[in-house]
């Protein structure tokens, strides 16, 4: 009896450990993303005026940014709740986001909390243009590591979406171009190394941004409507941006809300 459960101890113990050493593994390929992120070779252009913003536009860019010079990074920290599938209930997430501007990128991690004791950690990059995801269940078991085309186009829409963030590079004329559709809609056109996205932002009554939407490529390479809402705007460090996100794919069987954020905290510059 007693060397069963001395047996069963060593198991345990050899797991958590096998489960520590790779946690810290998972962290460090953070810390070289957010490295390789900061690291990306700048533009070599002036960022030029803009002056021709669509009327929408140039109301949100007034309201949001004002004469606050442009952000450099941005770090975000959120909680909220994700969700696997759309039958699945939602889980608790942590999250952290690293932005740099020039060129514009990211670097998120993130752990859902599963059931307790139980976690799948996530890591999503955009850098230069180039797109990764990897998740890992307790760090230690692959579920998905994966890059290529439609990886960068899935990053650089999600970096686009997300500039509501620090809005003052969504009028950076190196990167982003307008483009007019109506008196609440505009089309914002991002172009970062070889990637060139494009999503179409809905101004509300407030003259920010309510939602925004594209068509983005989900499993199997397929080509699926995608986007998200803002809400709870108020003004930090001299801009307006949104505390919370909400993210949906449209599928056949209807909307899919996978992703509501709730802000913590922002550190810019």
């Amino acid at each position: 009896m007693w060397v069963a459960f001395w047996i069963v101890l060593l198991l345990v113990s050899a797991a958590g450990l096998v489960v520590a050493i790779n946690s810290v593994r998972f962290k460090n390929h953070v810390s070289r993303a957010r490295r390789d992120l900061l690291a990306a070779t700048p533009s070599r252009e002036a960022p030029p005026s803009v002056d021709d913003l669509p009327p929408p536009v140039a109301r949100y860019r007034s309201l949001a940014v004002g004469n606050r010079p442009p952000v450099k990074t941005a770090l975000m920290r959120h909680g909220g709740t994700f969700r696997t599938s759309p039958g699945a209930k939602p889980l608790p997430i942590r999250g952290t986001q690293l932005f740099s501007t020039d060129p514009p990128g990211y670097v998120w991690s993130a752990r859902v909390r599963m059931a307790p004791g139980l976690w799948i950690d996530a890591c999503d990059t955009d850098v230069s243009g180039e797109g990764r995801m990897r998740v890992m269940l307790e760090s230690s078991i692959r579920v998905f590591d994966e890059g290529g085309p439609a990886i960068d186009q899935g990053a650089a829409l999600r970096l686009l979406a997300e500039m509501p963030w620090f809005p003052t590079t969504l009028f950076d004329g190196r990167f982003v171009r307008w483009s007019p559709i109506d008196a609440h809609h505009s089309r914002a056109t991002l172009h970062v190394g070889r990637q060139e996205v494009s999503c179409v932002f809905e101004f509300g009554p407030d003259g920010l941004p309510a939602s925004a939407s594209a068509e983005r490529f989900k499993d199997k390479g397929e080509l699926r409507p995608w986007g998200g809402t803002y809400k709870d705007y108020r003004t930090f460090a001299g801009m307006r941006v949104p505390f919370e996100v909400e993210v949906t794919w449209q599928l056949d069987t209807g909307p899919f809300t996978y992703a509501h954020w709730l802000i913590d905290s922002f550190q810019y510059d």
